[in-house]
């Protein structure tokens, strides 16, 4: 059965990467000044809350610039390391993230951390004191003994009951040993939650740190929760996690950063449930590389993609357990090259037995019915369903769909259910490309139905088919085409980013009911005639085919010799036709022979019978 003209559907949504962090070029070079400098402007207008769209956003930017520090000149990386400093009373300009030089500052030490705070003994009102109120009477403030006890049952969790390694020592920064430091200042009026950043001046990949965050989390800011505590919870988790990072590898992909971090907040906090709120952007962006740090620039609003990114760690953590995410950050120095995501994800994934590609795949297959409460997601029945690719829904002798996919990522199409016994997917990538293709059909409602997952990886690339039988039992079919290729070039400091080898890979796919072989009709030389060594051979098939080239159908003499042949294909007369490029020899047998990749439009080859017959030359 034919397939009808196939539409271009599936879109490439342009994204844009931050700079990435990397030491591995010259700090004079001009794309590192770039970088540098792109990253003090967008840290600029993050202090002045712009370009604000989660609270989150000040981290990566300031991570960014310290690593690219000493790229700026002189004055520039005097007003970088102004913004990189941490808040001390008297040492800031206007416009920079310190206290009032009239401020005093206090501290409360626990075990593991210092938070630190003003009071203002003129009596001025200063927006950075926290509320000073103390039920206990012993002159600390309980805004700071409660951040202080969230801190420490951050902690317990992290370091603790999932055995994150220790932050790196700031040495005496802030004054006591060993402890990180956490400073008090407003925040909420720029829509920032709160942020940690490297201390500037650092060399090596395992950096100290220290964090900030808002003074009071009052619910005119954060009008979200309905008191401080929740929001003070989750960024604590999510800002501390960024400090363990630093201190396992600060050059690593900015987009491992983030997606770890917000899935580490809900680990901690699974109650509070702040990621659901960047899944509403993320469902409408798997075309988007997992690896892209944005889906636009610092004004799009849909910019807060890496944050929804955080249900690949939830996948890996639900089928794979916790230890496997900070089994990627151990491995993150380890890896060829270093500091590339996806082959620290790969290196732990294969420690459980899988990899990068297998798991990414399994990811893409299980986003199709993730509100299934018999899916692959615990929460995943209070997410948005992901959206599909197009509207077109695709079903036999309909319309197929062709476009381009990135390297890791997906494209959701919907499948007709229909009566027949079964149906079959019918889908291509470009050979070297690592990818999959999927059935996913869904029996019962999306969040109680019991989803059946179909996959067929292609670890090089080609074609493949996926039967489904009783189609009709589905209430709802996805069929998912996967571009998981994360092969890479090097990094690009002009462009911030890997240079993924693997964008723009054309897939195809289509369905079909056809499983009827196709016949060889006819064919000249008939088998076993005997013709002039100027014949052409000729073969008409009972319906059109597909992949017929020089590569997938032959001539061959008797001592095994492969003729010269140009092989012509007219698809309306269903006609191949084998052209030796000069006179076949005299007196000589050949073998015609038919590759079991030829086949029809349903993905359906020749009987063996028909993919070979044999036929001789006469002396002239």
């Amino acid at each position: 059965m034919p397939l009808r003209p196939i539409v271009i559907l599936l879109a490439v949504l342009a994204t844009a990467a931050p700079a990435a962090a990397d030491q591995r070029v010259s700090a004079s070079s001009a794309g590192a000044r770039q970088d540098a400098r792109e990253s003090l402007a967008k840290a600029k207008r993050l202090f002045d809350g712009n370009g604000v769209h989660t609270g989150k956003e000040l981290t990566p930017v300031l991570k960014d610039l310290a690593i690219h520090l000493k790229a700026l000149p002189a004055a520039e990386q005097r007003e970088a390391r102004a913004l990189l400093a941490r808040p001390s009373a008297g040492q800031a300009q206007a416009g920079e993230d310190a206290y009032s030089a009239k401020a005093t500052e206090h501290r409360l030490c626990s075990e593991h951390f210092c938070i630190h705070w003003i009071t203002r003994d003129d009596g001025a009102v200063d927006p950075d004191v926290p509320p000073l109120a103390s039920n206990d009477g012993d002159d600390i403030p309980d805004f700071v003994q409660q951040m202080s006890g969230v801190f420490e049952n951050v902690y317990n969790v992290e370091n603790g009951q999932m055995n994150w390694r220790p932050p790196t020592s700031d040495g005496t920064r802030g004054g006591d040993l060993n402890k990180v430091d956490v400073y008090l200042k407003q925040l909420g009026d720029q829509g920032i939650f709160g942020y940690s950043t490297p201390d500037p001046g650092q060399d090596g990949n395992s950096q100290s740190a220290y964090l900030v965050m808002d003074n009071d989390f009052s619910q005119a800011e954060y009008p979200r929760y309905p008191n401080p505590l929740p929001a003070m919870e989750v960024t604590a988790a999510h800002e501390y996690n960024h400090v363990l990072q630093f201190g396992y590898d600060v050059l690593q992909d900015s987009w491992m950063f983030e997606s770890t971090a917000v899935w580490m907040e809900d680990r901690v906090y699974n109650d509070i449930n702040d990621y659901v709120s960047y899944l509403a952007p993320w469902v409408q962006l798997t075309q988007v590389p997992l690896t892209a740090f944005n889906a636009g620039d610092m004004t799009d609003p849909l910019n807060i993609k890496v944050y929804g990114d955080a249900v690949w760690n939830r996948w890996i953590d639900e089928r794979l357990g916790a230890n496997t995410i900070r089994g990627a950050w151990e491995r993150s120095l380890q890896t060829k090259p270093p500091s590339f995501a996806p082959g620290a994800y790969d290196a732990t994934l294969r420690a459980q037995g899988s990899s990068f590609f297998d798991a990414f795949t399994s990811f893409a297959a299980d986003t199709a019915e993730w509100r299934s409460s018999a899916g692959a997601f615990q929460e995943g029945t209070t997410w948005p369903d992901v959206q599909r690719a197009t509207r077109t829904s695709l079903a036999p002798a309909g319309r197929g769909v062709s476009g381009r996919l990135d390297h890791t990522s997906f494209a959701l199409v919907n499948v007709t259910p229909t009566n027949d016994a079964k149906i079959k997917l019918i889908a291509s990538l470009p050979r070297g490309t690592q990818g999959a293709f999927a059935l996913v059909g869904r029996e019962g409602d999306a969040e109680t139905g019991t989803p059946t997952v179909l996959m067929q990886r292609l670890p090089s690339g080609g074609q493949t088919s996926i039967d489904l039988e009783n189609p009709g039992r589905f209430s709802r079919i996805t069929a998912v085409l996967v571009n998981a290729d994360s092969t890479q070039s090097g990094f690009s400091q002009f462009l911030g980013d890997w240079e993924f080898a693997k964008d723009g890979q054309e897939v195809l796919a289509h369905v079909s009911n056809d499983y009827v072989a196709p016949t060889v009709r006819r064919h000249s030389p008939k088998s076993g005639t005997t013709v002039s060594p100027r014949s052409q051979v000729i073969i008409n098939f009972s319906e059109p085919m597909e992949n017929v080239t020089g590569n997938t159908i032959g001539l061959t003499a008797a001592n095994g010799r492969k003729v010269a042949v140009r092989v012509t294909y007219d698809a309306n007369k269903k006609q191949a036709r084998l052209i030796p490029k000069k006179p076949l020899a005299v007196r000589t047998r050949y073998s015609v022979k038919i590759g079991s990749t030829v086949v029809d439009a349903g993905d359906n080859a020749l009987a063996s019978t028909d993919r070979g017959w044999t036929f001789s030359t006469r002396s002239k």
